[in-house]
């Protein structure tokens, strides 16, 4: 009916490789088994390399990526050859979302990269789109992370305008461990600077100033959180209120009974 694979997951036999890697992800995770069957049967399972491009600016999305382990940064573009994070994309959540807010949008806007590598569930936003309607519960869910997005990047503009630099790194090296859930990330300073739009100096005088009180550990092109409290209190405000935002809207959602243990963004 929607192309890709066939029938899948709890139709017998052992569960296909889509389908045990949707156990990643959190969306997945709260859907009935009827729907992420259906999910599986659409999807492939792909590794994302660090640097890949997902969608690039103004090109047409070609599949939706539910993202199983890695982190995918959505940037916008300021100038002709510059972009900034916009927000951050971990298991938590999927890539091209907001294509089912409009699917027939044939040049969207914002560029999403890997920044650090994992895997995902690939699938054709046209089959996608299509299975959408027999996806009651998954479209619901898609459409609260849409509003947990809009959120995220209003809060994080105004957070851009008014906290000090260190701040708004503590905030998102927070946020990228949770949203990759691991302490420690693989990015460089240079990387950093690019998605926080700020200087390289000021990335490592900022991290210096954290390793200096116990909070991190800058190793080889990674950054390592050892205590996790003290870097939180060192936040600005915009980190809880986005992590209780994303409690609100996907943690308190139905869990079933396959679910792993909450988190939170």
């Amino acid at each position: 009916m929607y192309g890709g694979r066939k029938g899948v997951g709890s139709q017998g036999g052992a569960p296909s490789a889509p389908h045990k890697a949707a156990g990643t992800n959190t969306l997945l995770t709260r859907i009935p088994e009827d729907e992420l069957a259906l999910v599986s049967s659409i999807a492939d399972t792909v590794e994302l390399r660090s640097r890949q491009i997902l969608h690039h600016w103004r090109l047409p999305m070609e599949h939706v990526y539910f993202i199983c382990g890695g982190l995918v940064s959505v940037s916008a573009k300021v100038d002709e050859s510059r972009f900034v994070e916009a927000w951050l994309i971990g298991s938590e959540g999927m890539v091209g979302a907001p294509f089912v807010l409009a699917p027939d949008d044939s040049s969207p806007p914002h560029r999403r990269v890997v920044q650090v590598g994992g895997t995902a569930l690939r699938i054709s936003s046209a089959h996608f789109v299509t299975a959408l309607n027999d996806l009651p519960v998954l479209r619901e869910l898609i459409l609260r992370y849409i509003n947990l997005v809009l959120f995220q990047t209003s809060q994080c503009g105004a957070c851009n305008s008014l906290h000090s630099v260190k701040q708004r790194l503590a905030r998102w090296l927070l946020m990228g461990m949770s949203a990759l859930n691991c302490n420690e990330l693989p990015l460089t300073h240079a990387v950093l600077g690019q998605l926080l739009g700020i200087r390289r100096a000021s990335v490592s005088e900022c991290l210096e100033a954290l390793e200096s009180h116990g909070m991190i550990q800058n190793v080889r092109a990674a950054i390592r959180i050892v205590d996790k409290a003290t870097l939180e209190r060192t936040a600005c405000p915009c980190y809880r209120l986005i992590q209780r935002e994303y409690d609100r809207q996907i943690a308190r959602f139905g869990i079933s009974p396959r679910s792993p243990a909450e988190r939170v963004l």
